[in-house]
């Protein structure tokens, strides 16, 4: 994915720069489109990993642009997001399969997402308090972050297994935790 200026104004409400903060009027605004794997567009998921930024001037775009080619793009990250955006929209849960179809990903990449919220669960918990996706961040320190698939829930004994699939019970993947048959858990 590239970073793309855009010369249309998306909306007629003078904004503020991403950079400075500074309030531009709509005509002064240049934006663009650059990756980042923590974006997700509720309703739209043609827009997840995308960004876009405002900038006042054609410098401070070059500038917001260089500190997102510097930030990791993580799959997982992205994934993550997609998996919560399913579990938000059928709270009453969703099996292998729905999953799947929900998310539009595979079965490798759900379990490598679980693989991925599993360590960034377990270092957190140690106190390493750095998210190997990214250095730079805490997890969940950005102020545009979304919610975890799985925030507290691990087959650790703290809290919820989310890692199961269906059971075969009925059960499956809900946002509160794996759902077994009688909708507790395994």
């Amino acid at each position: 994915m590239h970073d793309s200026d855009e010369t249309a104004v998306p909306e007629s409400d003078p904004g503020l720069c991403d950079l400075c903060g500074g309030f531009i009027p709509s005509d002064l605004q240049i934006f663009s489109l650059v990756p980042d794997s923590s974006v997700i567009h509720p309703d739209d998921p043609g827009q997840d990993g995308q960004r876009l930024l405002a900038a006042c001037s054609p410098e401070h775009l070059a500038e917001l642009q260089q500190q997102y080619r510097q930030r990791p793009y993580v799959n997982e990250e992205l994934w993550s997001g997609k998996i919560a955006r399913a579990l938000r929209a059928h709270p009453e849960g969703l099996d292998e399969e729905q999953l799947v179809h929900a998310t539009g990903l595979n079965f490798i990449q759900i379990e490598h997402t679980l693989s991925w919220e599993s360590e960034r669960f377990l270092c957190h918990q140690i106190g390493e308090g750095e998210d190997e996706g990214h250095p730079d961040a805490q997890p969940d320190a950005r102020p545009d972050a979304q919610p975890d698939a799985f925030p507290s829930g691990r087959p650790d004994g703290h809290g919820e297994d989310r890692t199961g699939p269906d059971d075969g019970a009925g059960g499956g993947w809900r946002e509160g935790g794996y759902g077994g048959g009688d909708g507790g858990g395994p």
